[in-house]
């Protein structure tokens, strides 16, 4: 089916990313092509002008344009309710750059206009399909680590440039980075997120937080540990994961191989122990692993991953042609939005939020 797209922000991800897919990968749909642009620099519209689309110094003329369909959101994220929600109300479509808003009654709005004008609302939270991701994804899902207590996911070395360094554009590691980290957790236990304590803290920059660390336990008891952080010069393990038969751990984003330390349930077993008391000494039982663990390269189980940004691209637009369902769902990304606003109260008041 055709489509045609238009951007609001012609920035680097406006004008590179979603430029590219829409301008590259016919792949993702037969009939696909940006057209036109949105954008207050004029070196911005000039790029635009340059590759072959309409410039646009007016939202109104915009966004009454007939040449498009989909209209992606990706200025500051302080606009990206605002922007949205004209959009839909323009009778467009629209992909929005993450985070989807700066609160959960943000998108709420959002959300409820995307129902009054009968269009699409996706966010494009494309690191679903980062390698390093779907490779934890599908160890914890195969069950190989047993029940799962904890997982930690970590990224240093995010660079706040341009308006990510200033609050009153919503700037900041955990709105750049960190909305990354918790929706893929969100994503891959699809359960609601119990209680946060955060600890966020502005290192290098004097407006917004450049190192963040998040705690949070899900229904099932599950708890996770983010870490994101632009101010460590030394990179930290991207997953570590922990089960009850196994543990996993990825070095790096967008890593290939894992490694996996795991036992066979078998090998757990209620033997006796010798220990010793006021009265002497005495046997009693105990549970414990009768073997040594066993070490793997990941993956040795023949499968493999691709890492392809452009899947959560087909699936919007398949979504909106009738063929698909909505990958990213709305419940997970208000879960996310949730998660941030209490991670910013607990880190003010050094208390636990429960949500």
């Amino acid at each position: 089916m055709k489509h045609r797209i238009g951007y609001i922000g012609y920035g680097e991800m406006g004008g590179g990313y979603h430029w590219q897919v829409a301008d590259d990968r016919h792949d993702v749909c037969d009939d696909l092509a940006p057209v036109a642009v949105y954008d207050l620099r004029e070196c911005r519209r000039e790029t635009a002008a340059e590759r072959g689309m309409k410039a646009y110094d007016n939202l109104e003329e915009f966004l009454a344009s007939d040449e498009f369909d989909i209209v992606v959101v990706a200025c500051s994220n302080n606009f990206h309710c605002e922007m949205t929600c004209r959009a839909l109300e323009a009778g467009k479509h629209v992909i929005c750059e993450k985070p989807a808003a700066m609160s959960p009654g943000e998108f709420d709005k959002m959300v409820e206009t995307s129902k009054k004008t009968d269009r699409y609302l996706f966010i494009h939270q494309n690191r679903r399909f980062d390698r390093d991701f779907l490779m934890v994804k599908h160890v914890i899902e195969s069950g190989r680590l047993g029940k799962i207590y904890n997982i930690e996911s970590t990224f240093c070395g995010g660079t706040l440039f341009g308006w990510r360094a200033f609050e009153d554009h919503a700037g900041g590691i955990l709105y750049d980075w960190g909305v990354h980290l918790l929706d893929q957790l969100v994503y891959l236990f699809d359960e609601p997120v119990k209680s946060v304590y955060a600890d966020l803290r502005c290192e290098k920059n004097k407006e917004v937080d450049d190192r963040s660390v998040i705690e949070m336990t899900f229904k099932s008891g599950v708890k996770a540990r983010v870490t994101v952080a632009g101010s460590f010069l030394a990179p930290s393990p991207r997953f570590a994961v922990y089960g009850d038969t196994g543990v996993m751990w990825v070095d790096e984003l967008y890593a290939e191989k894992a490694t996996i330390r795991y036992s066979r349930k078998s090998e757990w077993e209620e033997l006796p122990a010798d220990v010793y008391g006021k009265d002497g000494a005495y046997v009693r039982n105990q549970v414990r692993l009768n073997e040594d663990l066993t070490r793997v390269e990941y993956p040795d189980d023949g499968m493999k991953y691709e890492q392809d940004w452009a899947k959560l691209y087909k699936n919007m637009l398949d979504t909106i042609d009738g063929n698909d369902e909505m990958l990213v769902h709305h419940d997970q990304v208000r879960m996310v939005l949730r998660v941030i606003e209490a991670a910013f109260k607990s880190s003010a008041t050094g208390e636990i939020v429960h949500l």
